[in-house]
C-alpha cells in the first residue's frame, strides 16, 4: 500500500516540477477542497511544507477537530499563553506572506503577537474542514481592519477579506506544522 501525500508534501511535489499542476488540483478536488482553497493554495504555492500521514480511526479524527476548535477558540480571544501550548516545542509555520518559516515557540508567538497587533475586529470563519489521518485542512474566510503594521505593509485603516487555507500536523496533540496558504497579492492590493 502506497503512503497517502500531505497537502504540504504535494505542494513541494509541484515546486520541484514532479507533480503537474492539473493533477495536483485533481487531488485536491478528490480530498473535498473547494474551489476558493485550491485558487488560494495555488496562489500561495511560493511556501510549503512536509510530513507523514498516518490513518487514524474517527474518534481520533474527532479529536482533531476538538484540538482545532480549541485553537481557534483561544486564537479568537486572545489567548496567547493557550496558543503557546497548543505547539510543539519546536513547531513550525509557514506563512505566505514570509519566505521562512518560524521555527519554535518563540518565532511562532512573535508572529501571533504581530497578526494581532494588525488586525482589528479579526474574525476567522471556517467555510470547511477536512481530517486525514493526523493532518485537518481547514478553508478559512480572514476579515478584520488593518490597524497594524505587517511586513511591508504599514497600517492603512482599511478592512480587509482573504480566503485561505491552513494546514495543521499534530502529534501526541501538540501542533508541529502549521501551513497557511492565500493569496498575499489579493492582501496587497486590498491594503496597499
Amino acid at each position: 500500500m502506497q503512503e497517502e501525500d500531505t497537502l504540504p508534501q504535494m505542494v513541494d511535489e509541484v515546486r520541484a516540477g514532479t507533480m503537474a499542476r492539473r493533477d495536483f488540483m485533481k487531488k485536491l478536488t478528490t480530498m473535498g477542497i473547494t474551489a476558493v482553497g485550491i485558487s488560494a493554495i495555488i496562489a500561495s504555492i511560493s511556501t510549503s511544507s512536509a510530513s507523514a500521514v498516518e490513518t487514524l480511526a474517527d474518534g481520533q479524527a474527532a479529536q482533531h477537530l476538538q484540538h482545532h476548535d480549541n485553537h481557534l477558540r483561544h486564537q479568537a480571544r486572545g489567548n496567547l499563553h493557550a496558543l503557546n501550548q497548543d505547539y510543539a516545542e519546536n513547531a513550525i509555520v509557514e506563512d505566505s506572506m514570509r519566505s521562512k518559516p518560524f521555527i519554535g515557540r518563540a518565532a511562532i508567538m512573535d508572529r501571533k503577537n504581530i497578526i494581532t497587533s494588525a488586525a482589528s475586529e479579526a474574525k476567522i470563519s471556517i467555510t470547511n474542514r477536512i481530517v486525514t489521518g493526523n493532518q485537518v485542512t481547514a478553508e478559512w474566510v480572514a476579515t478584520g481592519i488593518h490597524t497594524g503594521d505587517l511586513p511591508g505593509l504599514p497600517a492603512s485603516g482599511r478592512p480587509f477579506s482573504i480566503h485561505g487555507v491552513t494546514v495543521v500536523i499534530r502529534h501526541e496533540g501538540k501542533i508541529v506544522r502549521e501551513a497557511l496558504y492565500y493569496d498575499v497579492n489579493q492582501l496587497y492590493r486590498q491594503l496597499g
